[in-house]
């Protein structure tokens, strides 16, 4: 996610890089705020023989959300409303309902003021997209394609790879073969802390196969999926699978699991943690906490859920933010609001 954040005139601009940009935008863009970006609006024309008839021209438009959806079955995020602006304003009637699609690589400008759980969000987005910056190399029989995936830029195309064996030339088909490979294996390994390797055919298997004789340890920050080419399409097609949304998604998940399975643990050997409005704002206030774990939905909702984070942070502690619709976060939502403790208070 790339994101600008104009705290004078309240306005951030926003750019998803990957679907999970597009999920992070579902929770921080609500009903009532006001949402510009670039779009395509049917002008209708006055042939009377055609009613349906009309032209798509593309405008720029500042609407007020009415709906928000991620629609992931064709990537997209839908941002609904009625139009406050336009240009041309022939084609944007004032008043008029119309709806944003955005996609993969979109910009659009957010006019809205953040309170804690929005700016939570923001955080986790952008943590999330540093994290997953990713070397992506795409691989057939003929080449080699590295890619990356940063945090502010998206998608950037580094280099080529020629795999210059050929059968018809047995004799130095296998050592051409082992070099095309070895150069694959450098890149992974001068790239970034993950890589996704991914093809179409035998090539990326026998990547595989190959790194597991040589450097199996490797393997380790290397993960195998199938696209339909080696070209640059490949790795927007890895985007748009969600590929990276699913490998990322299961690390989130198991560091919520333990914190999760931490704070069970710490409740019932009575030792260094508590849970409910009361007693962990008690805690908040006598410096115990180390990690406050609230739910999304509380930090959304209620304001002194809100205060009880941003006063400890204050004093030192770290908030993470439980996803209610994953397992750990339904789970932990009967919590709704816990923290785990430096040291044990008293009431």
């Amino acid at each position: 996610m790339k994101c600008k954040i104009d705290e004078k005139h309240g306005e951030i601009k926003l750019q998803p890089h990957t679907l999970e940009d597009l999920w992070h935008l579902t929770k921080l863009i609500e009903p009532g705020d006001v949402v510009a970006g670039h779009s395509e609006r049917r002008f209708k024309t006055r042939d009377l023989t055609r009613p349906e008839s009309g032209e798509k021209k593309k405008v720029f438009i500042e609407l007020k959300v009415e709906n928000i959806e991620f629609a992931e079955a064709v990537n997209k995020l839908r941002i609904t409303g009625k139009i406050r602006s336009g240009t041309p304003q022939e084609f944007a009637p004032t008043g008029e309902h119309h709806t944003i699609d955005v996609e993969l690589g979109d910009s659009i400008l957010l006019k809205k003021e953040l309170n804690v759980y929005h700016q939570k969000v923001l955080q986790e987005a952008l943590k999330k997209s540093k994290t997953q910056e990713t070397t992506i190399i795409v691989i057939d029989d003929e080449k080699a394609l590295v890619s990356e995936l940063t945090s502010n830029a998206g998608v950037r195309f580094i280099y080529e790879i020629r795999n210059e064996a050929n059968k018809r030339d047995p004799k130095t088909f296998d050592e051409l073969k082992k070099k095309f490979f070895s150069e694959v294996l450098k890149a992974v390994q001068t790239g970034k802390e993950n890589a996704v390797i991914a093809g179409p055919g035998f090539a990326r298997d026998n990547f595989k196969k190959y790194v597991s004789q040589k450097t199996p340890d490797a393997l380790k920050k290397m993960s195998f999926e199938a696209t339909s080419s080696a070209e640059r399409s490949g790795v927007l097609e890895l985007l748009k699978k969600g590929v990276l949304q699913r490998i990322f998604g299961k690390q989130k998940l198991s560091e919520e699991f333990e914190l999760f399975e931490e704070f069970k643990k710490r409740i019932a050997r009575g030792e260094l943690a508590c849970y409910g409005q009361n007693d962990v704002e008690k805690a908040i206030i006598s410096g115990a906490v180390e990690k406050i774990l609230v739910a999304d939905e509380l930090l959304r909702k209620n304001k002194k859920a809100q205060e009880l984070v941003v006063q400890a942070e204050k004093l030192g502690a770290t908030t993470v933010v439980f996803n209610s619709e994953d397992d750990a976060g339904k789970e932990f939502k009967h919590f709704a609001l816990a923290a785990l403790l430096r040291f044990k208070t008293y009431s």
